[in-house]
């Protein structure tokens, strides 16, 4: 039994053996070409250097950011998609020729800056348009100022002292009171019109 067992296997090896070189000789090589890329990154528009632009290969674990100076290195392989990626620029897409041959690839790379416009917001303090509306209507505005003048009595002259109104004590001492400061401020006002009359000069 064992026999018959060793025999099948030996005859299935024998089957199987040229269909599995065929197949190995069929199938590419899984060696791949790395190529240590490095450069430096600049503006599009001038010689400006970038500092943390992001250099990736998408889809692997591969990359770096460029220093102060704008270089960067890392190993690719060779076909690979390279990325530059910062803020305020486009995305550069860079392929690596598939089938170069150098061990070495040093290139220099601008960026185009990215204009980028910002909807219009409008900042409000009320919720809603009816809101403000309301708010205008219950809004106070100040009085206009008034141009007319106060309108003052003329003075009351009256012919004699019988035709006065009566006063009271204290009205009397008030009247007098003013009457003396009156004749006071008298003494030493000066006159605001002066009065010039002619004197006739005569001759002798």
């Amino acid at each position: 039994m064992k026999r018959n067992a060793v025999l099948l296997s030996a005859l299935l090896l024998c089957l199987l053996l040229p269909c599995m070189v065929a197949i190995g000789q069929n199938q590419p090589a899984t060696h791949k070409h790395v190529v240590q890329f490095s450069g430096q990154v600049v503006a599009g528009d001038s010689l400006i250097v970038l500092e943390g632009v992001a250099v990736y290969v998408p889809g692997t674990t591969r990359g770096t950011h460029t220093r102060k100076s704008g270089y960067f290195s890392l190993p690719v392989v060779a076909g690979d998609t390279v990325v530059f990626a910062t803020l305020g620029y486009e995305k550069l897409y860079l392929t690596v020729p598939a089938n170069t041959n150098e061990s070495n690839l040093t290139l220099s790379i601008r960026l185009t800056e990215k204009s980028t416009t910002l909807p219009t917001v409008e900042v409000m303090p009320w919720a809603t348009e009816y809101d403000l509306k309301q708010a205008i209507l219950r809004t106070k505005l100040p009085e206009e100022p008034s141009e007319r003048l106060p309108v003052i009595p003329p003075p009351v002259a009256y012919r004699s002292i019988k035709d006065m109104p009566a006063m009271d004590a204290s009205q009397n001492f008030k009247y007098g009171q003013q009457q003396q400061q009156s004749l006071r401020d008298a003494r030493i006002r000066v006159p605001d019109i002066l009065k010039v009359t002619s004197v006739p000069i005569k001759y002798y």
